[in-house]
């Protein structure tokens, strides 16, 4: 399943700065560069971080613009540009509580979890009565207490978290699971994750208590690869699937940090994980109720159970249609979605028609 952690939602984030933006512009001091904070709000974040670039030329020194340019490069995926810009928004205003508490969330995407807790301090001290920064911190304190008790397997690729001796065995598997299908998977999307990825055990209660994933859900993706391996042993197989599920995610966001549909996202995954696909036509034929391609663009943990395999049911038929049709073209494909075009354009540009691409689907699914 890919996530983003909770203070990475852009949405949810946006709100919570700007709410702290507005109280350090009261009095009437004015924004510098509206036209990009206004581009910023339609989501053309690119010509934000244009615009950013180009009023920073001539006021290099304004750390209001220093973390504009950090929020218009942690939107368009690029988190090391915006840990740089916003620790000089940071330098030139220490009291910026806003870029301080955005560098804490850019900084728990990039899986920095140090960085991330003592920014958010500073935030939280910068902004005592702001209870979602003092939550966000005492989650992120929590993770952070439980990681530095588990053991580790590190490796050129892959760095493996575990607890005890008791998952070491699965974090033996694990990690060949990830190398033999690092390739595979890389080759299949044309894309190779240079940095190594982090990969975490958790039992069960572990894994709800870290993530707060629905309770259907067996794996996560935020930047990290979480797994819950309870009972894991007794089913490797599907332990395997899982594994291979969520790194697909990990090459994906390689390709395209922001902006795949969900049902991109989850149906590639699903294609490219191995092993039978029977559940999806199983899944399709039991349900009487098909979501439109279009609902499943945001996330799938607002579902219940049964709601969520149809999900991914669909999002896996549509997945398939994908690989036939775009072959190896993928890595295109999701770098134009990346880029803010929209499934039809790059549909387009790989020379699919996307009338044929979404009747193909329907045919497939049993929509009429």
């Amino acid at each position: 399943m890919r996530r983003q952690p909770r203070a990475v939602r852009l949405l949810l984030c946006f709100g919570l700065l700007l709410t702290l933006f507005g109280t350090r512009l009261a009095g009437g001091q004015e924004m510098p560069a509206p036209e990009a904070w206004a581009a910023m709000s339609q989501g053309d974040h690119a010509r934000a971080a244009s615009l950013f670039r180009e009023a920073l030329e001539r006021s290099p020194r304004n750390a209001v613009l220093h973390y504009g340019a950090g929020w218009a490069a942690f939107a368009l995926g690029r988190n090391d540009a915006a840990i740089s810009s916003l620790r000089k928004a940071l330098e030139m205003d220490p009291s910026f509580a806003q870029a301080a508490a955005l560098l804490g969330t850019v900084a728990y995407a990039a899986s920095d979890l140090d960085l991330a807790i003592r920014s958010m301090e500073k935030a939280a001290t910068l902004a005592p009565r702001d209870v979602r920064v003092r939550a966000q911190l005492d989650q992120w304190r929590k993770e952070s207490a439980l990681h530095s008790s588990f053991s580790e397997r590190p490796g050129v690729r892959f760095r493996v978290l575990f607890e005890g001796t008791e998952q070491q065995a699965l974090g033996v598997r694990v990690q060949q699971v990830l190398e033999s299908s690092y390739w595979t998977i890389g080759k299949t999307l044309n894309s190779y994750p240079g940095e190594a990825l982090t990969v975490v055990l958790y039992t069960n209660k572990q894994f709800q208590d870290i993530t707060r994933a629905p309770a259907w859900a067996g794996g996560g993706y935020d930047g990290r690869i979480r797994l819950a391996v309870g009972g894991a042993m007794r089913t490797p197989a599907v332990l395997d699937r899982v594994v291979r599920h969520e790194l697909v995610h990990a090459v994906i966001q390689n390709i395209a940090p922001r902006q795949v549909p969900t049902w991109v996202n989850e149906g590639l995954a699903s294609v490219l994980e191995g092993g039978s696909t029977a559940w999806v036509s199983q899944t399709l034929a039991r349900t009487s109720e098909i979501f439109p391609l279009e609902d499943l663009s945001d996330g799938f943990e607002h579902l219940d159970g049964r709601e969520a395999a149809v999900a991914y049911a669909e999002s896996a038929v549509a997945a398939q249609v994908l690989v036939e049709r775009v072959g190896p073209n993928l890595g295109v494909f999701l770098q134009m979605l990346g880029g803010g075009h929209t499934v039809d354009q790059a549909l387009s540009t790989v020379n699919v028609r996307p009338e044929q691409f979404y009747a193909e689907w329907r045919k497939r699914v049993g929509v009429k």
